[in-house]
């Protein structure tokens, strides 16, 4: 082919990329993200999660958008263990697709999810932002993305430093079930086995979207087996409140898109705060003072690309009344005070996925 006919050829293809473009952004443009008032179910009182809603201004035409889900602060990761309590690093941020009919408002999250606290008695809320990442016009009747694997929403956190549950084969604490879908139910079930892994019961827990539940202890009489079953319930969306849609050219601009802000009890990280307990970067813990947790955060401290525990929260000591026990990251034990015992706990102190005492709990004496 000469370069002449070659000319049109190429013409005519970045034509059709510009307009595949431009198709795009404007239906990214008829989304509309929305922090609603409404509680979200099965919320804690003090993290106020709200739902968050999404809504297609365009009143023809049907969009698929694609939603970002990260944490605040951002990219954050965590231990989680899986349907078959398989420990797994879960990493933000994450992506989820929804389809909006015309003129159509749905649900698409809540403002905080749940994973395991440095310190009991957790969970700890982590607060998450919602963003609009691509959007597309479809067909209405056009087949859907391949259905989801719902058994994979359903995951574990292992909330340490529960004085009720005892040690044994597994890392000891409280297992929550955390329905990890940020818009449809789960209901899920499970066996609770015995220390022979003979079967004593079933548990059937229903979480709504980001929510966890308490299941029972890792170790022990009646700990929790597997995921048997999983199925997932998508909320139907509603009609949209919407003003008469004037001529395409007189259209409102749209407004401008706001960042979540965090609650005030779980802001983005205070380095070197003067707190009980605060949050420094890794390095020489003061005097009077002692690690009791790490983790990787890539916008301070170095801004590591890579998972690096550069972010320590440490306990100031001096405030603790005698006969006060800490669980601490294993290391010296200070001056006046004990160490009562230890253990592995892979969520915390350098997340280990391998057995080994890595969690010290001590004890003050004077």
């Amino acid at each position: 082919m000469s370069g002449m006919s070659r000319y049109p050829t190429l013409l005519v293809l970045a034509m059709l990329v510009a307009a595949s473009r431009s198709v795009t952004a404007a239906a990214l443009d008829d989304i509309k993200i929305e922090v609603s008032q409404d509680l979200c179910e099965g919320a804690s009182a003090h993290d106020k999660s709200v739902i968050v809603y999404a809504t297609n201004l365009n009143a023809n035409q049907t969009i698929d958008a694609n939603f970002k889900y990260d944490s605040n602060p951002t990219q954050q990761h965590f231990i989680l263990f899986d349907a078959d309590l398989n420990p797994i690093t879960d990493r933000f941020p994450k992506y989820h697709v929804r389809r909006l009919g015309p003129h159509e408002s749905a649900r698409i999250g809540c403002t905080f999810t749940y994973r395991a606290a440095p310190q009991p008695p957790g969970p700890l809320g982590v607060p998450i932002v919602i963003d609009k990442q691509s959007a597309a016009y479809v067909d209405a009747n056009a087949g859907r993305t391949p259905p989801e694997d719902e058994r994979s929403f359903a995951a574990f956190i292992l909330q340490g430093g529960i004085s009720e549950c005892a040690a044994g084969a597994k890392p000891p604490g409280l297992f929550y079930l955390v329905n990890l879908h940020p818009y449809a139910r789960l209901a899920a079930a499970m066996n609770q086995l015995d220390d022979h892994g003979a079967r004593v019961g079933v548990l059937t827990p229903n979480l709504p979207p980001l929510s966890a539940t308490r299941v029972a202890c890792s170790n022990g009489f009646s700990k929790p087996g597997p995921i048997t079953s999983a199925t997932l319930d998508v909320s139907a969306g509603v009609a949209a409140n919407l003003p008469t849609a004037p001529a395409a050219e007189a259209k409102p601009p749209l407004p401008e898109q706001r960042e979540l802000q965090p609650s005030p009890t779980l802001a983005p990280l205070s380095l070197g705060a003067i707190l009980t307990a605060q949050n420094v970067c890794a390095g020489p813990v003061p005097t009077g003072w002692i690690k009791i947790n790490d983790a990787w955060n890539p916008t301070v401290c170095g801004n590591p690309a890579t998972i690096t525990y550069n972010v320590w929260t440490i306990q100031q000591l001096s405030d603790q009344p005698l006969g006060a026990v800490i669980h601490a990251c294993k290391g010296a034990v200070p001056s006046g005070w004990i160490s009562v015992g230890t253990t592995w706990n892979p969520t915390v102190c350098g997340h280990p996925t391998a057995n080994q005492s890595n969690v010290m709990a001590i004890k003050r004496l004077n």
